[in-house]
């Protein structure tokens, strides 16, 4: 029951707006019904306001509503490429700026954990921006503090004076959201920035956007540090190769996809340095290490992007070749050798150290039927060529024909196989029975 007691226009007003009762706009609309002109004019301006009201209300909950639909894709879409950081990057860069209308982006990040700097990892709208911020800079100090999207023209004078954000000014950059990650460490740690110029038409980051890239901030981080600890079981610490179970899971995916697909055969070549532990008893572990890295490279500089160079284990490498026959494998075998007998390499103090290496190779399913034997082949390949003078290359011998065709071979036909097939350089000493390779010009990589 509407109470008929005269109630001031002002305060009616005043409660309808603070209240949406209908019992308070029901009292409103009876008052102005019977009251004055001024009466409706004021109760037009009220009904105004709170069309306006609803206009905005629905106009946030839409960009909410797209805001989180977006979100939910990035998340879904940058989870599903998570281990894949180029494409990972890329998808985000290109959603980030059609979402936001803003051309330039950056990520800088750390590359490995024990990184002191952020370095450029992915960009879009800049020109190979060279850029590098030390994780001590106080504009990492400020985003630690803060936790929370920042513009550049917000930190403290003293921080905008430094040549990093000078820089970042420079290039048209405007936003920096924190990559922080805080789920494994006790204290959070500063994985990196997503960094975002200006936005286009003159339209200005408000605080729903920066809420919204705070959140994609915090899964970013989660996504990159999740990407280090894969690379760090894939990929050897020391050398920058593929590790050891790597390298094992990636043969059996090979060798099934060629059984199954029926592609070429596999080749691979096992090496090992000649006298490495030589170097280490004369000139430390450290020029024992600047050694394998300087081999490492030497090998993957050496063969196509498609082959896997990896670490097997202490001094000892092998390199998965695909879709490559035997004499090929031999050829690409003896240019490493070559390769890494060309190598410049200096003890810590300065002195010119001569790297050799032994080479053993075999091919699937030439000679051997299954991954444990396709290794087995190779490394008594490669002992071989231990056994005869090192700095050389060994072929594994080809399986016998009727064995792979399921036929047991007699102790004469066994006795008449070959032995391994010796391809050294030219210069070494030739065994009886053996070919050696001629050493080819070293081709641009790519070349097998």
């Amino acid at each position: 029951m509407v109470d008929n007691a005269p109630v001031p226009m002002d305060s009616a007003l005043r409660a309808a707006i603070e209240s949406n009762e209908a019992s308070d706009l029901m009292a409103l609309c009876k008052r102005a019904s019977s009251g004055s002109l001024d009466d409706l004019r004021k109760l037009v301006e009220w009904a105004e306001k709170a069309q306006s009201e609803r206009v905005d209300l629905r106009r946030v909950l839409r960009k909410q509503e797209h805001d989180f639909s977006t979100l939910f894709e990035i998340v879904g879409q940058t989870s599903a490429r998570s281990l894949d950081l180029v494409s990972m990057q890329t998808y985000l860069l290109r959603t980030v700026s059609g979402h936001f209308t803003t051309p330039k982006l950056l990520i800088v990040r750390r590359h490995k954990q024990e990184d002191n700097e952020l370095t450029c990892s992915k960009w879009q709208g800049l020109r190979d921006p060279a850029l590098r911020i030390p994780v001590n800079a106080d504009v990492c100090s400020e985003a630690l503090q803060r936790r929370f999207s920042f513009f550049l023209d917000d930190l403290p004078e003293a921080c905008r004076s430094q040549p990093e954000v000078m820089k970042l000014k420079e290039m048209g950059i405007e936003l920096a959201v924190p990559l922080i990650q805080e789920v494994e460490a006790a204290e959070p740690v500063l994985e990196g920035f997503l960094l975002l110029g200006r936005r286009m038409a003159g339209r200005l980051y408000d605080g729903q956007d920066k809420e919204f890239l705070n959140t994609l901030g915090k899964m970013l981080a989660i996504c990159l540090r999740n990407e280090a600890l894969y690379r760090r079981a894939i990929i050897d610490d020391l050398t920058g190769v593929a590790s050891r179970g790597h390298f094992d899971a990636r043969l059996a995916q090979e060798i099934n996809r060629t059984e199954v697909y029926q592609h070429r055969s596999i080749g691979l070549v096992m090496l090992d340095i000649d006298h490495f532990k030589s170097f280490n008893d004369t000139y430390g572990h450290q020029t024992g290490d600047k050694v394998l890295k300087a081999l490492a490279e030497v090998l993957v500089q050496t063969v196509r992007n498609v082959d896997l160079v990896a670490r097997y284990g202490g001094e000892e490498f092998a390199i998965i070749l695909l879709e490559i026959d035997k004499e090929r494998v031999a050829t690409v075998a003896e240019r490493l050798r070559a390769a890494v007998e060309r190598m410049e390499v200096t003890s810590m103090g300065g002195k010119p150290l001569k790297v050799t290496a032994s080479f053993g190779a075999a091919c699937y399913p030439d000679d051997a039927e299954n991954r444990t034997e396709l290794i087995q082949k190779s490394d008594q390949a490669l002992y071989q060529a231990k056994d005869r003078g090192r700095n050389s290359v060994i072929m594994a011998p080809a399986l016998n024909k009727m064995k792979r065709l399921g036929t047991k071979t007699t102790a004469d036909e066994t006795a008449a196989l070959p032995s391994v097939v010796d391809r050294r350089r030219p210069s070494s000493k030739i065994l009886p029975g053996s070919n050696p390779i001629q050493e080819t010009d070293k081709g641009p990589r790519g070349q097998t």
